[in-house]
């Protein structure tokens, strides 16, 4: 959608008048303009979300309800502090949240102090995982004991094939392998709520703790693993560290746990792939496939 920044900028200022909501004429500013969203800051502690597509107008208005339905956690979730309808200027609509505060982890921030970060990390994701709360359940898509499968973590055919099709030799050997792996364990797995996309863009910290974790967008139930394989970004030494923390509070066996993983890792960056293929960006879809190249080559390596 071809939302014009001035004038997205103009529309929310003047819809956040017709709402109560305590504003009093903060400067609304650009702060992020991406492919499906534009982010935009009211005052210092406002953000607004504004959907360019479709797609993305769908997806905003899952994660204002699942961030509605969340229980208390040990970390930090924006909160959702209201909507603005469909106008001609913003036709998907646009979510308040309230900015938390805090720094985006990096590296150093992990490894300072490894243990805190993996206890509070693990700490996070197993409070969340065994959430049974059923209005939660029924936003994630699970509707009494029926769990299915979500897209996001199924093997489509398409994805698989044009992976395959651009590798070669042992590493078309190994995706096979692991796309085989794959399909046998996503039939077993537990489906449990999971945040989807946690990896370190996506969480905060604040006086060198773990403070927050943002982006809610592909929370649905999925296999526990999905919440583990973004932490490998941060090197296997921490990514293990927290495998074995999670594994340990949860009575999970490590090497199995591990294994998993790996397996989520590689889905993972598939979506790479997926995206590129449906937006016909060949230059995303070669960076797509050298990270699958990376985490074909970790699904190989033996915990350590």
């Amino acid at each position: 959608m071809p939302l014009d920044p001035e004038a997205t900028r103009e529309a929310v200022a003047s819809s956040l008048e017709d709402l109560p909501f305590p504003w009093s004429g903060d400067p609304v500013e650009t702060v992020g303009w991406g492919f499906s969203n534009v982010v935009l800051r009211v005052g210092a502690d406002v953000l607004v979300r504004v959907p360019r597509t479709p797609e993305a107008g769908d997806r905003s208005r899952h994660t204002a309800e699942v961030l509605r339905r969340l229980p208390p956690l040990p970390l930090a979730v924006p909160e959702v502090l209201g909507t603005l309808p469909a106008v001609p200027r913003l036709p998907f609509g646009a979510v308040l949240l309230r900015r938390l505060p805090g720094a985006v982890v990096d590296d150093d921030v992990a490894r300072a102090d490894r243990e805190a970060f993996t206890g509070d990390l693990t700490a996070f994701v197993s409070v969340l995982h065994e959430c049974g709360d059923e209005p939660l359940l029924g936003v994630l898509g699970a509707h009494g004991a029926g769990r299915t499968v979500h897209a996001l973590d199924a093997l489509d055919a398409g994805t698989a094939a044009a992976a395959a099709d651009r590798l070669a030799g042992r590493e078309r050997q190994v995706f096979e392998r692991w796309a085989t792996a794959y399909r046998w364990w996503l039939a077993g797995a537990e489906l449990v709520p999971v945040h989807g996309d946690l990896w370190p863009g996506n969480l905060l910290r604040a006086a060198g703790r773990l403070s927050g974790v943002l982006d809610w967008d592909e929370a649905r139930v999925g296999p526990r693993a999905v919440d583990l394989c973004g932490v490998w970004y941060l090197g296997r030494d921490v990514a293990e560290e927290m495998v074995r923390a999670y594994a340990a509070r949860n009575s999970c066996d490590y090497e199995v746990l591990h294994g998993e993983t790996r397996l989520a890792a590689v889905r993972r960056e598939l979506r790479g792939v997926t995206w590129s293929l449906r937006h016909d960006d060949s230059g995303e879809l070669e960076e797509s496939l050298d990270k699958v190249r990376r985490s074909l080559h970790e699904f190989l390596l033996p915990p350590a």
